[in-house]
């Protein structure tokens, strides 16, 4: 009897140490490969793919806070004004992905990557870190905040400015 009552027992804390529902952290999966192919998009100039990633309500975050949501269009926007003025970008080749269901129940997948890219006036090179966090709903991402710090690369554009300016003043 005793026997049996130590495997019952035993059983018993197997089952109550087995997991339960879906795994709240994760490296590979759906929503990850959804982010992976936005990044893609991205790399790609494919605009058209990099929109079709977002739900029609989605609220992104670059740079601000919680209040301060754009949609993607208007996000999409800005990225390209940026890109124009190089002659190559892209993330490196090892960006590190991964996903996480929070106490909420919410499903987010967090990147993080370093940015490289070629200002095509002055053929200098920037790299910038970036941290994108990115909320799923359906497959589709409905909430988006990066974090990435432009300074250098406004400074550059700055320079650039003045140096065209003086160029043309000289030309006068």
């Amino acid at each position: 009897m005793k026997k049996v009552s130590l495997l019952g027992l035993a059983m018993l804390l197997f089952v109550a140490c087995q997991q339960k529902g879906p795994a709240r952290y994760a490296t590979t999966g759906a929503e990850i490969d959804a982010v992976k192919s936005l990044v893609e998009d991205y790399h790609k100039g494919n605009w058209e793919g990099w929109l079709g990633h977002y739900a029609d309500t989605a609220k992104l975050h670059h740079n601000t806070s919680e209040k301060f949501s754009r949609p993607p269009k208007e996000v999409m926007e800005q990225l390209k004004g940026l890109l124009a003025t190089t002659s190559s970008y892209a993330f490196e080749d090892d960006p590190f992905y991964e996903m996480i269901i929070d106490d909420k129940g919410e499903t987010w997948v967090n990147f993080w990557g370093n940015w490289k890219g070629t200002i095509a006036a002055n053929n200098e090179e920037l790299e910038i870190p970036v941290h994108l966090t990115l909320q799923f709903v359906n497959g589709k991402i409905v909430e988006e905040h990066a974090y990435y710090n432009l300074s250098e690369y406004m400074a550059m554009m700055r320079e650039i400015e003045a140096a065209n300016a003086a160029e043309e003043e000289a030309d006068e």
